[in-house]
């Protein structure tokens, strides 16, 4: 359902663009069952930036957390994907050499990601609209492919499936910062 390898033609991105529509859509509904397990958030960080795009060779991509271990009750596939999307979308509309930095922290019954960039920025008048279906913005994508408008929805439906919340803001002094929650996980021993 939901696509981690990377397309390069047209073809296949409307194909991975359609996927992630049918994944919205089955979210929304409540048709996705997750497969909530506890996980270490550096673990389920690194395992996506495995998947993002090629070009983040090109930026400097820094991990951190205000905690040694973090861990999150999450559908880790899930989750991953989110990272993927906000990432890649760190490295469409930021220029070569920007900073995108992730940040975890727990803030007591919920962990909070960042990813932010010192890009550009969003417009405030954009803010409100970034999660809609098919919204692309008007600033030009820096790689100068343009979007589908998918991406940013389907990272809402996924943190909304967990409980958690997505917003958008502004970076200072400049850039975009987009944070989500997710449950903090427990570890329970069985003696």
């Amino acid at each position: 359902m939901i696509h981690l390898q990377k397309q390069n033609s047209a073809e296949n991105v409307r194909s991975v663009a359609a996927e992630n529509l049918l994944a919205v859509t089955k979210i929304e509904e409540g048709k996705v069952n997750l497969n909530s397990s506890v996980e270490v958030m550096d673990e389920v960080i690194t395992e996506a930036l495995r998947h993002v795009n090629h070009r983040s060779r090109e930026h400097t991509i820094r991990v951190t957390s205000a905690q040694e271990l973090i861990l999150a009750k999450i559908d880790a596939r899930l989750i991953v994907q989110v990272i993927v999307n906000l990432v890649d979308n760190a490295i469409k509309c930021t220029p070569v050499g920007s900073v995108i930095e992730i940040h975890t922290e727990l803030r007591n019954k919920w962990i909070a990601v960042s990813v932010s960039d010192n890009g550009p920025g969003i417009p405030d008048d954009q803010k409100p609209k970034v999660f809609d279906m098919f919204y692309c913005g008007a600033n030009k994508v820096i790689d100068s492919r343009r979007s589908m408008g998918l991406g940013l929805p389907l990272c809402k439906s996924i943190v909304n499936a967990h409980g958690g919340s997505i917003r958008v803001s502004d970076h200072q002094p400049n850039g975009t910062v987009f944070t989500f929650t997710l449950p903090a996980g427990e570890v329970t021993l069985n003696e």
